[in-house]
């Protein structure tokens, strides 16, 4: 078994925290972080004070304001949130160099080897989460263990400050769990099977996970990995950024909708947005991944390879991983898309083909380059008055 030293740090209610330290006066006042100001955005994020006037995720900013004018209502603020973020990733670098940033607000840390310096894992813990409170004057809980999966699941279920579980006691830590909790379990097959056995906690999952010929059948190609996460084994290891390699494109709605014309004109934009970059690297993506971001928080996610880089390859696999993965009833808030795994682009004639990559890509590039991308749009992204915020992507190099 692994003997490494995996920390997930994660920052209590990180938005509201960010928002708070801006404006000392809404320390004390109930507060909501909302999508947008207009009356179809939902709260994403609650204060105490605002959970206790009737408030809760996914409340349509309609009836927020209809039940109490005393409750603060704050718009996403990306810029806020991402510059908080990045203060606290370089804060983490001098207690070790291999650390991946995650959602905001959310880091892994690995810690494998440093107990020269610190003793013991609890006590670099303990002085992690002190220098962040004081440097950053953010509150935090620490969870530590052998691998990334339990680690960040310790942060999600666990109060105290610091939380580390023994090496071979993950099993026994997760076994009372809600089955939620894993990650395989929001796959939509997943979903079936734990619904339909009423498998509603993580020990049950390890009980009918043991035997495999059991497992295989129930779970087919995904048995292996949820036996694996309830029994808290976790190969992944951490990528800091430079390892990861990423383009990563994402819009958040101003407005969470289930219109298909305006979510095509935004995977579209997307599309193109990581069609451009793709270019000026000369390379293509055998892992594109298409996340969908709903309402009510949950996220359904679809993989796929693309071969040439030309814009309407890109946009045509971007949009066929996204209709597969939104099949849900429910508005979508967010649409991201990741690409990784990446080889440099052949652009060889064949005495049957036509270069993928063709004169007016070639030509919108020069335009882009000149004058910035968003100098040209597509004409459903014109038309349509999407009222979305387009969160600036991140472009991950070696």
């Amino acid at each position: 078994m692994s003997n490494n030293t995996i920390f997930h740090i994660r920052l209590n209610d990180f938005e509201l925290q960010a928002e708070r330290m801006l404006d000392g006066s809404i320390r004390t006042r109930p507060v909501a972080i909302i999508s947008s100001n207009h009356q179809n955005g939902t709260i994403i994020s609650l204060s105490n004070e605002a959970i206790n006037e009737g408030f809760y995720n996914g409340m349509k900013v309609s009836l927020a304001r209809k039940m109490s004018h005393r409750v603060k209502l704050l718009p996403y603020n990306n810029a806020l949130y991402g510059k908080m973020h990045n203060y606290v990733f370089k804060l983490l670098r001098s207690f070790s160099p291999i650390i991946e940033p995650s959602v905001f607000g959310q880091y892994y840390v690995d810690m494998t080897g440093t107990d020269g310096l610190y003793k013991n894992p609890f006590r670099a813990g303990y002085l992690i989460s002190k220098d962040i409170n004081k440097r950053a004057d953010l509150n935090n809980r620490v969870g530590i263990s052998i691998n990334k999966l339990v680690s960040n699941i310790s942060t999600a279920v666990v109060q105290e400050r610091i939380n580390k579980i023994d090496k071979g006691n993950e099993p026994n830590f997760l076994a009372p769990l809600a089955s939620q909790i894993l990650p395989s379990s929001h796959d939509v097959n997943v979903q079936k099977i734990l619904r339909f056995l009423y498998l509603e906690r993580v020990k049950e999952i390890q009980e009918i996970t043991s035997r495999t010929d059991i497992a295989k059948t129930l779970f087919g190609n995904n048995y292996k990995r949820i036996s694996l996460e309830a029994n808290g084994k976790d190969n992944s290891i951490v990528q800091p950024p430079k390892m990861r390699d990423h383009i990563i494109r994402q819009t958040i709605l101003k407005e969470d909708t289930n219109d298909e014309e305006i979510l095509d004109a935004v995977v579209t934009s997307l599309a193109e947005q990581l069609a451009y970059y793709l270019r000026k690297r000369r390379q293509i993506s055998q892992s594109v991944t298409v996340e969908v971001h709903y309402t009510d928080g949950f996220k359904k996610v679809r993989k796929g390879s693309i071969f040439f880089n030309d814009d309407e390859t890109v946009c045509e696999v971007c949009r066929n991983l996204f209709v597969k993965a939104n099949y849900r009833r429910n508005r979508v808030r967010t649409v991201i898309i990741d690409a990784t795994k990446f080889q440099a682009a052949s652009y060889q004639l064949t005495m049957f083909e036509q270069p993928k990559i063709d004169e007016l890509s070639r030509t919108l590039d020069k335009i882009r380059n000149k004058y910035g991308f968003a100098c040209i749009k597509t004409a459903s992204e014109m038309m349509i008055k999407t009222g979305t915020k387009r969160m600036e992507g991140l472009v991950l190099d070696v």
